[in-house]
């Protein structure tokens, strides 16, 4: 039940925030088609008897049916980009063509939403929000210093830490528990424009399903061996409402919970929450677990062993693998800079052991590559490659155990494989404490008369089969939008049959009526080809609107999809 009541709030609110599209060009009226010639007929000379013959009429050659009218496309407002910061300025790089362009002035952390159309800037003590084509900006949060910022998939909320000063970068045991110990975690409405409250901690991102938030809550004891409270805390899961939290994961300074647990990372399916357990001092070296749990379940295994300090895990998009990023900042060897930062890459099937000072440790999937001197990362919209963060000059041949780049000073931007192979460079003077974002590019938008649908730049239009219907598919999803002359087919027993060409509906939810008038039916069935799938259609006055994707995935798509579905106008 809960899965269908989201459902329907995301239709609410994904209708309230779809993005007004270009004007609908005038469609240029078909070419008029020549007109049969009659076939002229045979007429006998008289004879000295006249005979009367009955004429022969001529049948006409079969009119050509005039064509339909195809969809126009109007190519997405701009590339996949990567966003990044130079002497604190947001700059967005275009890596195919390596030009850059300036978005925002001054920022700390940056967030983008789902689709890549609206970017969240952190600087000074306010967070505006940055419109991605236009670059118009405008102030939503104001009087608090932010750092952490997530949105909702639908794009209408951002989840925040905020507190009177600003958190010292980069994070370490005492940087962080000091900045969660005086933050709050909060939601902020964007089409209310309210604020929501969650509770002191920090560190909050929501599920790519929009329904749950996860965050650190602050560290309530104070070691002896430290002069600040870096003990004893847990990871928290809430809902969209502020309610029913759970302590997802704990710790407790005890050798076997560590002393913090903290940088939660929900998997692209929602169905795993990756995190990272600081152990603490062990043989010469600060510990750190990366574990991943369920998003039901919590506690975890480990799937990385590191030293240090971590950044939040970051998941790719097929969510089989696991990037981390580690900075040792105690390191026995008294290097500093980019020389104590690593990134290790994870493939979430299978085991592998591994050493530890406490013993063997049993670890979850297979380590890809370890490659030293990264401060950042980030994973390509497709999962094909990273985007990292290395040192000004950087030569990944270099032994790791070599002091070369000691400095805290600017870098430089290299793409790597997603097996950590380094391939080519494409930024220099890239802040040290730069984030990384790997932006999509913008969706492409199909018009017909009286409708319109958006979608990824990378799918294929569909030829228009019936008057008025303009569909999209890609990955075996479809987005599509159907014009009807007769609303009785858009009833809740005709509907499946108005859609026989894109999808058999084998069984259907009872509607819900949504406040604009509309019905929301989830469905099963099978596609085209009679593989599996699950879906949602919103049946409008004189349109249907459908949204579809494989059985397996569409937990973890419909998000994604049902937004695609109510940019249709």
């Amino acid at each position: 039940m809960m899965h269908r009541l989201w459902l329907l709030c995301l239709f609410v609110l994904a209708g309230c925030s779809a993005a007004p599209l270009p004007p609908t060009p005038t469609p240029l009226p078909p070419s008029p088609l020549p007109s049969p010639l009659a076939a002229t007929a045979t007429v006998a000379l008289p004879t000295a008897v006249p005979t009367l013959t009955p004429a022969v009429e001529a049948t006409p050659a079969p009119a050509s049916p005039t064509p339909l009218a195809q969809p126009n496309v109007v190519a997405p407002a701009y590339p996949a980009e990567i966003l990044f910061l130079r002497n604190g300025t947001l700059v967005a790089l275009d890596p195919a063509s390596g030009r850059e362009r300036v978005l925002a002035p001054e920022a700390r952390d940056v967030a983008i939403d789902a689709v890549g159309r609206q970017i969240a800037i952190a600087h000074g003590q306010t967070i505006s929000v940055i419109d991605r084509q236009s670059g118009e900006a405008r102030v939503v949060v104001r009087g608090r210093a932010v750092y952490g910022l997530s949105w909702t998939p639908d794009g209408l909320s951002l989840a925040y830490a905020a507190a009177a000063d600003p958190p010292t970068l980069p994070f370490n045991w005492e940087r962080w528990s000091r900045w969660c110990a005086a933050a709050t975690v909060a939601i902020f409405d964007l089409p209310t424009a309210t604020e929501r409250a969650i509770g002191p901690g920090c560190d909050p991102v929501f599920a790519s399903d929009g329904r749950r938030l996860a965050y650190a809550s602050p560290p309530t004891v104070q070691p002896a061996f430290v002069p600040f409270p870096g003990q004893t805390n847990a990871v928290r899961l809430v809902n969209r409402a502020g309610a029913n939290a759970w302590n997802f994961a704990t710790a407790d300074g005890s050798p076997e919970q560590g002393y913090l647990v903290y940088a939660p990372a929900w998997s692209p399916d929602a169905r795993e929450v990756a995190y990272q357990r600081f152990l603490g001092y062990q043989a010469l070296v600060d510990v750190n677990l990366t574990m991943i749990a369920d998003s039901r379940e919590g506690g975890g295994s480990p799937v990385l062993a590191g030293a240090g300090w971590h950044r939040p895990p970051a998941f790719a998009p097929d969510s089989q693998r696991l990037a981390s990023i580690e900075f040792n900042f105690s390191d026995a060897r008294g290097l500093t800079g980019y020389d104590v930062w690593l990134l290790a890459l994870v493939e979430l099937e299978g085991e592998r052991r591994e050493v530890m000072p406490s013993g063997d440790l049993m670890l979850r999937g297979q380590l890809v590559a370890r490659v030293p001197r990264i401060v950042a990362a980030a994973w390509s919209p497709d999962g094909d490659a990273l985007v990292v963060l290395a040192p000004s000059g950087w030569n990944p041949a270099i032994d790791r155990n070599q002091t070369l780049y000691v400095e805290e000073a600017p870098g430089e931007l290299w793409q790597l494989s997603s097996r950590g192979e380094p391939q080519r460079r494409l930024a220099v003077q890239v802040d040290f404490t730069s984030p990384l974002i790997w932006a999509p590019a913008g969706l492409a938008t199909a018009q017909i008369d009286g409708g319109a649908i958006m979608f990824p730049a990378e799918w294929e239009v569909l030829p228009v089969a019936q008057a008025g219907e303009v569909a999209a598919t890609g990955n075996g999803r479809l987005v599509g939008r159907r014009a009807v002359a007769d609303p009785a087919l858009l009833s809740e027993s005709a509907w499946p049959q108005l859609v026989a060409d894109w999808l058999t509906v084998a069984q259907a939810d009872t509607p819900y009526q949504l406040p604009d008038g509309s019905r929301l039916v989830i469905f099963t069935g099978q596609a085209a080809n009679g593989s599996p799938i699950a879906g949602a259609a919103r049946l409008m006055d004189g349109a249907i609107a459908i949204s579809y994707a494989p059985q397996a995935e569409w937990p973890r798509y419909r998000a994604t999809g049902i937004g695609l579905a109510l940019a249709a106008r």
